[in-house]
């Protein structure tokens, strides 16, 4: 079968890659043409039994299990759609009904483990400093033994030193002890000379004892839980400094791209829930072994963790419905900030640790976004702000010293490269910089790692239709120039045009890679939510308010191209350097909340401040997102820097 004419098309997920399925290729070998390298230690015969994937759908259509899979996969994971990627293949006998159902036909999750590939994580962001005052102290005794003329309880005789000798203490404060702490102490004094070290939590609660000065061990961990990716912070709370940093794809993404699948997938069936909690869960302990390893620390020496993440992953994480989440009124089963026991969770902390959740907003927008507002400290502008944090789901934060606003948008999917012919996430050999001559359109381009080009990232995709828009390859309206299409750069696929970016001969896969006509819409409709997201925001306060910085926040943010991003009209027409990239932002806010408990006390009052706008049942959203649809905008008045836009075809 020609491939060129095959409307086969699979989905690999999480790694958001969309590929014709080739004749007579095993998955194995299309991941191999992808240049995605996966666990195999047989090379692909089918005899170590590692190459494990879950089809999750158009399981039908395949060849029957083989007898390595049948030896390697139990008959329940069979069941549940595994197979090995090495010996799984179209049936030929399908063919030809596959390519009549709505593609994509097949959706193959690839579990972490299978991936050798590293992905472009961001970790990194800009920290406004903050003072060091956490919620865990720990501190050194030396308790006075008991004695016939002063038979001093074991509990009462460590609080009366602590009282003693410690200054942070008040002699009217009154110590607790976590009771699965309480019966181990009688021993540790004896055994230990009665020189122990405590653990206290926001001085008033004991929650580990141990032998010895431990002091130094001192850790606490900080995670961003995102929608597509997971992040985590291990930090020494004596000192702020971050001693390991670890993240991964949400192996949510198995059971759901977006938020709105994941929800669907939990009304479906009341045990779904316990699935992705225990799955997110799998994920944080994962990231716990791999930070303790890297600082040569137990998970014991972890005795507070702090979680951000939007409004649906912090209930999932909670083990609490979200599904009312997702519809009208968009109610959540808790907004306030939460402190729970690590053995509570079964997260993999000190037992008796403390796991604090900061509070969400309203609707979609939770914890993350306070933990943007906390880091960037937007209350704190002189000059109105708009701050967008662009992942999975995008926020939009409006506000300065007198007005704090926030909302969401559905839109930063596109520009994590889903719904995107060759959009995929940032990865080895995601094209990431692109430029265009507009005299001959010739198109030069950088991929992450400098590895042959396997598909375009969201940073790349604003480049590509900024570059277009300026060579006036495509007009304002986002429809291709009629003038240009003649051009060899051009061609036509199913009567629809599309624009090559990079040829088949310079690829690992053999095909061209384009811009299509949908790429551009779904790049539209993602830049028109954001703008006229943030321009209801900001009409809602009915007075001539006008944004004058900007802060790109997540990965996108941090790695686009603030200028381009202006030329399409993603965000407002102010000077470049009033657009500031503030990184991994919703995951400093995070490590804030772990190194001062006083930020604690200001996410809870800082709900009293935020207005929180629904944007997308505002009335005057699809107006404003219908011009908003135009590049930069339907009304050039609003971008009067961008004078080249004189010069571009409206439609």
């Amino acid at each position: 079968m020609d491939i060129k004419k095959n409307n086969i098309i699979i989905d690999f997920e999480p790694i958001s890659r969309r590929v014709v399925f080739s004749d007579d290729n095993s998955l194995y070998e299309i991941l191999s043409n992808l240049d995605v390298p996966i666990t195999s230690i047989c090379g692909g015969l089918g005899t170590c039994g590692k190459c494990k994937v879950l089809i999750q759908r158009g399981n039908e259509y395949l060849i029957a299990p083989t007898s390595s899979e049948i030896k390697h996969l139990s008959r329940e994971e069979l069941n549940n759609g595994w197979r090995l990627a090495c010996q799984t293949k179209i049936d030929e006998k399908n063919k030809q009904l596959i390519e009549t159902l709505q593609p994509p036909q097949f959706r193959i999750f690839l579990p972490r483990e299978l991936l050798l590939e590293d992905f472009n994580i961001l970790v990194s962001g800009l920290s406004k400093g903050i003072e060091i005052q956490p919620a865990i102290q720990k501190i050194f005794i030396d308790v006075k033994k008991p004695s016939l003329d002063e038979p001093n309880a074991d509990f009462e005789r460590i609080t009366s030193t602590l009282l003693s000798e410690n200054l942070g203490l008040k002699k009217n404060d009154m110590i607790e002890i976590d009771f699965d702490v309480l019966n181990g102490i009688p021993g540790l004094l004896r055994e230990n000379q009665h020189k122990i070290t405590l653990t206290l939590w926001n001085n008033t609660k004991i929650i580990s004892c141990e032998p010895g000065d431990t002091f130094e061990k001192n850790f606490g961990i900080a995670f961003d839980i995102g929608t597509t990716t997971i992040v985590g912070y291990l930090m020494n709370l004596n000192n702020g400094k971050i001693y390991a940093v670890d993240s991964k794809l949400n192996s949510q993404t198995a059971y759901g791209e977006d938020l709105i699948t994941r929800l669907t997938y939990i009304k479906e069936n009341e045990k779904n829930l316990q699935k992705l909690n225990s799955i997110v869960l799998n994920d944080l302990n994962e990231i716990i072994a791999n930070v303790c390893s890297k600082a040569n620390i137990k998970p014991s020496h972890i005795y507070e963790a702090t979680i951000v993440g939007n409004s649906v992953m912090h209930h999932i994480f909670l083990g609490l419905n979200p599904v009312n989440i997702g519809l009208s009124p968009f109610i959540p089963v808790i907004q306030k900030n939460l402190n729970i026991k690590a053995s509570k969770l079964n997260l993999n902390i000190l037992k008796t640790g403390n796991v604090y959740t900061s509070p969400i907003i309203a609707g979609f927008v939770g914890a993350d976004t306070i933990g943007v507002i906390l880091s960037s400290q937007i209350y704190n502008e002189k000059e109105l702000t708009l701050a967008i944090d662009i992942g999975t789901n995008g926020e939009i934060i409006i506000g300065n010293r007198k007005i704090l606003a926030v909302g969401s948008c559905a839109a930063g999917s596109a520009l994590e490269g889903a719904h995107i012919g060759d959009g995929m996430r940032a990865a080895s050999g995601a094209i990431d910089k692109i430029k265009i001559n507009p005299k001959d359109f010739e198109v030069s381009f950088t991929t992450i790692k400098n590895k042959k080009p396997i598909g375009i990232c969201g940073s790349g995709l604003v480049d590509a239709i900024a570059e277009m828009l300026r060579s006036k390859i495509i007009t304002r309206s986002g429809n291709f120039n009629r003038e240009v299409t003649n051009h060899d750069r051009f061609i036509k696929k199913d009567k629809n045009t599309e624009f090559i970016i990079v040829k088949s001969e310079e690829t690992s896969l053999d095909k061209d890679i384009t811009i299509s006509q949908n790429d551009i819409r779904q790049i539209q409709m993602a830049k028109a939510a954001f703008y006229a997201g943030a321009k209801i925001i900001i009409d809602n306060f009915k007075s001539n308010l006008r944004i004058e910085q900007v802060f790109l926040a997540g990965a996108f943010g941090n790695y686009i191209n603030a200028n381009n991003a202006k030329f399409i009209g993603m965000i407002p027409d102010i000077h470049d350097d009033k657009i500031f990239q503030i990184g991994n932002a919703a995951g400093i806010g995070a490590q804030h909340c772990l190194l001062n408990k006083s930020l604690r006390h200001k996410a809870q009052t800082l709900l009293d401040k935020i207005q929180y706008i629904e944007i997308a049942v505002d009335k005057r959203f699809q107006k404003e997102y219908a011009e908003a649809m135009y590049f930069p905008h339907l009304n050039l008045d609003y971008f009067p820097s961008l004078q080249l836009y004189n010069e571009i075809p409206k439609r």
